[in-house]
């Protein structure tokens, strides 16, 4: 049963059809049986978060509006689905972290379970979908979500995210965190993150002095726990205590200018 919608009466194939004209009607039956129509009026919240995730939707009438939450302040749309389009979480988990969905107009929906509806099309069993979907747009769907999550970060943060994520692809581990094995300046972290080299050579500074990057010649070392600690921070300049600031001078030198501190 869903939060706030009104359960209906079976759907109808040819609205079906209508919508999908390509499927077999075998496919049209089938859907129809396993669909339940559920009403909502303007505002209705709809749960599109888990554990909800095993639930396709169908818009048949009225608009679906589907936003991201990235704080108590700010809310991202992420998209507003007309009748004949479908949301819902059948592929990757961590698409519905934070994403909520309301009635932006009176609507009908048909709701089916996405196991039943990846095998009833396909033929196959979910897990295998799931599957090849990750392999074919799964980096789709990634990049759709880290663009709709970094709008709202500062490029200080933003650049935090970036170092995190080449540091898990490209970042061998020993004692003191991830060696990075890729060849990286300056000018192109500014240019991946539309920043100016300016900018990220100060917020450079930054993580070195509070130890989420240690350089060591033109070796540079990340340090996860502390990146991830950073997310969210906004006030990373004044995070430093004077014992950490003087054990992060000490590790790396006192005679490193910023220009030194990563190299060019």
């Amino acid at each position: 049963m869903m939060a706030n919608g009104l359960v209906e009466k079976a759907l109808d194939v040819r609205t079906l059809s209508k919508h999908y004209p390509t499927l077999r009607a075998d496919q049209l039956e089938r859907m129809a049986g396993a669909m339940s129509l559920v009403r909502f009026k303007r505002g209705d919240r709809i749960p599109v978060e888990r554990p909800s995730a095993a639930d396709i939707f169908l818009v048949l009438k009225g608009a679906i509006a589907i936003t991201w939450q990235h704080d108590s302040r700010h809310q991202v749309l992420v998209a507003l689905l007309a009748p004949g389009e479908i949301f819902g979480d059948s592929s990757m988990a961590e698409l519905a972290d934070g994403l909520n969905g309301y009635a932006f107009a009176n609507s009908l929906v048909a709701r089916i379970d996405s196991a039943r509806l990846v095998e009833i099309l396909l033929g196959v069993e979910l897990g295998a979908f799931k599957a090849a979907t990750e392999m074919t747009v799964g980096w789709s769907a990634k990049a759709l979500m880290r663009y709709i999550k970094m709008f709202h970060m500062s490029p200080r943060e933003r650049l935090v995210v970036a170092l995190i994520e080449i540091g898990s692809k490209f970042g061998v581990r020993d004692s003191r965190g991830l060696i990075l094995n890729l060849p990286m300046t300056q000018k192109d972290l500014a240019d991946l993150l539309g920043a100016s080299r300016q900018k990220i050579n100060e917020y450079w500074g930054e993580l070195v002095r509070l130890g989420a990057v240690i350089n060591l010649g033109r070796q540079l070392i990340l340090v996860p726990d502390k990146l991830v600690a950073l997310i969210g921070n906004h006030g990373l300049r004044h995070q430093t205590s004077p014992q950490r600031h003087s054990a992060a001078r000490s590790h790396n030198g006192s005679a490193h200018s910023r220009r030194e501190q990563m190299h060019q």
